[in-house]
């Protein structure tokens, strides 16, 4: 189950936009670390991750807690730091908590909700 989080993590710093859409529910819900609006919908999220990912992300997962629900759904909440462009070329680290529901669909586990904001 853990393989989906790290799935994420890692294509986010592999900066694939579409491979990263596709660990989500068609259905799925987005609350994205830098933006203010809730996203449902592949198309939403593949909206969000065209102007996340161009910042070339590199996320690193820092801690987090497991929650089994059953065979079929389960959450994860912790906290993950992403070292991203600026505006001026440097490199920045924001930091940033986030939660995951992921369900089973077919033989994958997708992510129905995902939840991250930068911690104050």
């Amino acid at each position: 189950m853990n393989d989906a989080l790290n799935n994420w993590i890692k294509l986010v710093s592999e900066h694939g936009v579409d491979q990263v859409v596709n660990l989500y529910a068609e259905d799925g819900v987005l609350l994205g670390t830098f933006s203010d609006e809730i996203r449902q919908g592949k198309d939403k999220i593949r909206e969000y991750f065209q102007f996340f990912l161009n910042k070339k992300p590199y996320a690193t997962i820092v801690d987090y807690k497991k929650h089994i629900v059953d065979e079929n759904n389960y959450s994860v909440n912790g906290f993950y730091d992403f070292e991203v462009d600026t505006k001026d070329g440097s490199r920045q680290v924001s930091k940033a908590r986030f939660t995951f529901v992921f369900q089973k669909q077919g033989s994958s586990f997708k992510i129905l909700s995902h939840h991250s904001s930068l911690i104050p």
